[in-house]
């Protein structure tokens, strides 16, 4: 029988599979929510900043 390290326990730790990992609860609410970060900016955004970016306000501010 191992320790943990980090509590000194000795209940052995449980490594998941792969193909159990991917079923839990906390991966899926995970997965859910890290579309939030993807894709942010629609493409007319992305253009307005780039044409804001090559005019002369934002080169002063720089």
């Amino acid at each position: 029988m191992t320790t943990t390290p980090e509590t000194g326990s000795h209940i052995p730790l449980k490594v998941l599979d792969h193909n159990e990992l991917f079923k839990g609860e906390a991966y899926h609410k995970q997965f859910e929510g890290k579309s939030e970060f993807e894709n942010g900016s629609d493409a007319a955004e992305v253009q307005r900043v780039l044409e804001w970016t090559r005019g002369w306000e934002y080169r002063e501010k720089n």
